[in-house]
């Protein structure tokens, strides 16, 4: 057309540089050559952005999906992104039935890390590339961050439960490292790299010390997060230790599950068996309101997109809580 590709940009980005005319005439002759405007891959790959954000989680890619939380999370991601005219790629930690670790090739400006297992490969990956990072319910000293203090949450709960008379716990957790599973007492500390479970397993632990509680009365179960799972754990620590007398569940998943064992077996809620949840996604499970933690998942997404097309100095975003009591404890 003997036209600039500049001029040419312009009528799909920025028509008012142009006569209504010279546009018209470009975009009549782009229809007839079948050229749909600017190629964002190739836009990308010349100016460094690609007005894409990833966000890892810490599962398979129908977790996100199913999981209540999540989606709530998700939800507040996606209304900021589309306010922002900004995509989103979702990338899993563990990728199809043999759970592969996937690559990390997909040009995004930055990642948004949900709760993951921090030695990943996919989370070192991530971290070596030097993009903007914001992480969710986790702190990375160089990145910012959006959290409940999940510490304090976890002492009210056990704190809670030690002032109705409780001394024999267990607790129902998400792994603490890829792979684990299975039971154990807290004598002494959980390590691994998911400090979302070790922050909040660990403040458990720190409660029950500072009242006097032996640790050697206090069970870990960790498993997969799902129901299913929170039910299986539940019959194990119940079998074994039947002088378990609360059940600390890290999610109202698990507790959903907890709770569906204790009606099962007939073990009465809560003057047998009292239930914690974390999350309040679910207020009611098995018939009975479950206490459990309360935190806005929704605005947790909004407030990390924010942050992370904002890129400014270091911010460590504090969300609130709440402890909500209801009938299950």
């Amino acid at each position: 057309m003997g036209i600039s590709h500049t001029t040419i940009s312009n009528a799909w980005n920025n028509p008012e540089k142009l006569s209504a005319e010279l546009r018209d005439r470009i975009l009549n002759y782009a229809q007839t050559i079948g050229f749909q405007g600017p190629d964002k891959l190739a836009r990308a790959l010349r100016t460094g952005k690609s007005d894409t954000i990833g966000v890892i989680f810490n599962d398979s890619m129908s977790y996100v999906f199913i999981d209540p939380h999540d989606i709530k999370l998700m939800r507040g991601i996606a209304v900021r992104c589309e306010a922002q005219s900004i995509n989103l790629v979702l990338i899993p930690l563990r990728k199809g039935a043999e759970n592969q670790t996937p690559s990390l090739t997909t040009l995004v400006d930055g990642y948004i890390l949900n709760a993951t297992h921090n030695n990943a490969a996919v989370i070192q990956q991530t971290l070596a590339r030097q993009l903007p990072v914001v992480t969710l319910d986790f702190q990375l000293p160089q990145y910012s961050s959006v959290s409940i203090n999940n510490a304090a949450a976890m002492r009210d709960i056990a704190t809670y439960l030690i002032g109705k008379g409780h001394r024999r716990f267990g607790i129902i957790a998400f792994a603490s490292r890829p792979g684990a599973q299975g039971m154990r007492h807290l004598s002494r500390a959980v390590a691994g790299d998911n400090t979302l479970m070790l922050t909040r397993v660990n403040a458990c632990r720190d409660a029950f010390r500072k009242h006097g509680i032996p640790l050697t009365h206090c069970w870990l179960f960790e498993t997969q997060h799902d129901e299913l799972h929170g039910e299986l754990a539940a019959e194990a620590l119940l079998s074994e230790h039947p002088e378990i007398s609360a059940l600390i569940c890290l999610s109202d998943r698990f507790a959903l599950g907890a709770v569906r064992y204790c009606q099962q077996h007939h073990l009465a809620i809560p003057q047998r068996v009292a239930v914690t949840g974390f999350d309040n996604i679910m207020p009611v499970v098995g018939g009975l309101g479950l206490t459990t933690i309360a935190q806005d998942a929704e605005h947790k997404g909004e407030i990390a997109v924010e942050l992370l097309l904002k890129n400014g100095p270091v911010t460590h975003y504090a969300l609130e809580y709440q402890l909500i009591v209801r009938e299950t404890a």
